[in-house]
């Protein structure tokens, strides 16, 4: 084999090595994700009992308004709140497992029919 080849082969799998090792551990360097798929944002409910739904992934510990929760084996959670009526704040705080801390917020409208 002529050493341009043998310089080709091993750069090929040089770069396809790395490429392998940044899409393996890039969950490592980005951190945790949190998300709330439900409610959304300034919602108006008209129940004050109502069930948070949403993700925690690569997180080390989450909190639902200062109460632990904890997800499923996929990073899946739901939990219920109840809630007084008018203004209500829902706050998911999480930290991952480098100590970075995670926030996400929903302001829920609660008026309870007469």
């Amino acid at each position: 084999m002529s050493r341009l080849a043998m310089i080709l082969v091993f750069g090929f799998l040089l770069l396809f090595f790395s490429v392998y090792l940044v899409f393996r551990f890039q969950h490592y360097w980005r951190g945790g994700r949190l998300s709330i798929f439900f409610p959304s944002d300034f919602a108006f409910l008209t129940n004050s009992h109502l069930i948070v739904k949403g993700s925690g992934l690569e997180v080390s510990r989450l909190e639902l308004n200062g109460r632990p929760i904890y997800t499923d084996q996929n990073g899946f959670f739901e939990e219920e709140l109840i809630l007084a009526p008018g203004l209500n704040i829902i706050e998911l705080k999480a930290d991952d497992r480098f100590g970075r801390k995670l926030s996400e917020r929903r302001t829920v409208m609660v008026k309870m029919p007469e």
